[in-house]
C-alpha cells in the first residue's frame, strides 16, 4: 500500500491550522490503484459476511457505498446533522480540531444486523467511536471499522474496541 501514497496529497493547515489534510481524491481517479487500495477491504467482507457497510459522511460514502454495491449488501449513510429526513438518532462527539455530530435514520437498522463502519481516515478516532455508538444505540451488532488511510502517531485505534476488527490500508 506505500506506493499509493504519491496519490495522495497532504494539504497543510486545512480545515484549521495545525492539521495536514490528506487529500484522497487523486487517488479515485485512478481506477487501476482504487482497485489495489479495495482488494483488502473486498476481503473483509468476504470474510465476515456483513448485512450492511456504514459510511461515514463524506469521504466514507465512497468506499462504503461502491463495496456494498458490488457485494449486494445494504449501504447505511451516517450523516452530519440535519441532513437526514424523519426521525433520527444522533450522537455529539469530540474532533481534534472541535466538536462535531453525526446522525442516521431511526428504525434504519435491523435489529442485531452485523455492520462494518467505513470511512476515509482514522486521526484521533473520535468520528469513528462516535459512529460505532452510533450503531450500537440503532441496533446494530457493529464487528468491525475499515479505514482507507490512518495517522498512526494520533492513536485512533487505541480508541476503538480491541475486540472487533479494525482495517486500516495506508499509514502514515
Amino acid at each position: 500500500m506505500e506506493n499509493l501514497k504519491k496519490y495522495i496529497n497532504e494539504i497543510k493547515d486545512f480545515p484549521k491550522v495545525g492539521i495536514d489534510f490528506k487529500d484522497i481524491n487523486p487517488l479515485y481517479k485512478e481506477p487501476k490503484s482504487w482497485a489495489e487500495l479495495m482488494l483488502p477491504l473486498q476481503k473483509l467482507i468476504t470474510s465476515t459476511k456483513p448485512d450492511y457497510l456504514a459510511g461515514i459522511e463524506s469521504r466514507g460514502f465512497i468506499a462504503a457505498s461502491a463495496l456494498a454495491f458490488k457485494y449486494e449488501i445494504g449501504f447505511i449513510p451516517i450523516r452530519k446533522p440535519n441532513k437526514l429526513p424523519g426521525k433520527v438518532i444522533g450522537v455529539n462527539y469530540k474532533l481534534e480540531y472541535g466538536e462535531d455530530r453525526l446522525e442516521i435514520q431511526q428504525n434504519l437498522i435491523e435489529k442485531n444486523s452485523k455492520i462494518i463502519v467505513v470511512d476515509d481516515l482514522l486521526a484521533t478516532g473520535g468520528t469513528a467511536c462516535a459512529a460505532g455508538k452510533l450503531i450500537r444505540e440503532a441496533g446494530g451488532k457493529l464487528i468491525g471499522y475499515a479505514f482507507l488511510v490512518e495517522i498512526t502517531e494520533l492513536q485512533g485505534k487505541k480508541k476503538l474496541d480491541s475486540n472487533l476488527i479494525v482495517e486500516s490500508l495506508i499509514k502514515y
